[in-house]
């Protein structure tokens, strides 16, 4: 008889504790700046009596030189070096097929969120103009759904179609729950045709790893 309540405070606390974990609001300031030569950021969080802050800074790293004839004498082939690009825009176009449901899970995601303030100024370039035209149209419609949740919200999009750049300055403060956010992906991952995609990369991943490893 001990025992069976002993293992009902036990199960009364865990579920406790998952309630906690789901539904206690956690708050988040950060700062964010970054551009091709890495990241920085300065986050904090606060969630009911805790609270966490932490600095990210890019690392200083040499990058290796390469060449053709050390790639040829460690038995990488031509095929090999070109089967990743056979299925690039059958990839591309399976990630495109969903953009509705990603775009509908960014909106449920989002309208989780507590936003407070934020300020967003981008000034990025793809190597391919048509790739940074796209993400321009998805980066239009993002923010024109944050606006609508933020008290405070600025932002700029400058997109460069003649090279490649990246720099990013992000900052501000948001409220949300974990729980929240778990309907939304939900919906997002068990999609008919979510799960389609997903399956075909999952795939074409094992397919392209077992070539490669052939």
């Amino acid at each position: 008889m001990e025992l069976m309540f002993f293992l009902y405070v036990i199960v009364l606390i865990i579920i406790f504790l998952l309630a906690l974990i789901l539904l206690a609001p956690i708050a988040v300031a950060f700062d964010v700046n970054g551009g091709l030569s890495g990241v920085r950021s300065n986050v904090s969080l606060k969630w009911m009596f805790l609270s966490y802050s932490f600095s990210g800074q890019p690392d200083a790293k040499e990058v290796p030189v390469t060449n053709s004839t050390t790639s040829a004498e460690e038995g990488t082939t031509k095929e090999d070096t070109d089967h990743p690009l056979k299925n690039t825009y059958e990839m591309a176009r399976k990630g495109y097929a969903i953009k509705g449901q990603f775009l509908h899970l960014m909106k449920g995601l989002l309208f989780q969120l507590h936003i407070r303030d934020l300020a967003f100024d981008l000034t990025y370039g793809l190597p391919d103009p048509a790739d940074t035209g796209m993400m321009c149209g998805y980066l239009h419609t993002l923010a024109s759904i944050v606006r609508g949740r933020a008290r405070s919200f600025s932002y700029s999009l400058y997109p460069v179609f003649m090279e490649e750049a990246f720099d990013v300055h992000l900052s501000g403060s948001i409220r949300f729950r974990i729980g929240s956010f778990i309907p939304p992906l939900l919906m997002f991952i068990f999609n008919v045709k979510v799960l389609k995609t997903g399956w075909w990369f999952a795939k074409n991943r094992y397919s392209s790893g077992s070539v490669s490893g052939a």
